[in-house]
């Protein structure tokens, strides 16, 4: 199961203004980055990311790390700036059922009829960490403070 989010880290995932890049590893190593469309926040806690096409470089790529246990991250950065990594764990791969139809219906009507939806990806956080460069400079400085200039 995910880890217990902020009521801020929630606003950003489910806000439409968000810039969502999800970016998983394939099994030759090399990592693939895509701007998610649909990214929401689920009541349990998982993060849902709506894949639109089935043959997609990071729909291959995210069945390895389901298959393998391997570690994603999603870069959102909100219309205020703020910028956060979440590393997850992808959980779950929708691609049919009662449920997997009703998300299909939603998104059909969020973004027309001609929309294909694949999979509805339900990923677990491991980790949130805000990279917001204020946020981010300040750990470094605590962290390493030999390595300032």
């Amino acid at each position: 199961m995910s880890l217990d989010i902020t009521e801020e880290i929630e606003k950003i995932i489910n806000d439409k203004e968000t810039v969502s890049v999800i970016s998983a590893v394939g099994k030759n190593g090399n990592p693939v980055s895509q701007v998610g469309k649909k990214l929401t926040l689920w009541e349990d806690g998982r993060i849902a990311y709506y894949e639109f096409l089935e043959s997609s470089q990071l729909q291959k790529n995210l069945v390895y790390s389901i298959w393998f246990g391997k570690e994603i991250i999603i870069s959102l950065i909100g219309k205020d700036g703020k910028n956060y990594s979440v590393v997850g764990k992808p959980y779950q791969a929708l691609i049919a059922g009662h449920v997997f139809e009703a998300e299909y219906e939603k998104t059909q009507k969020e973004f027309g009829e001609k929309t294909d939806l694949s999979t509805v990806w339900l990923i677990d956080i491991v980790r949130v960490t805000e990279d917001t460069y204020e946020v981010a400079k300040e750990r470094e400085e605590k962290e390493h403070p030999y390595l300032m200039h």
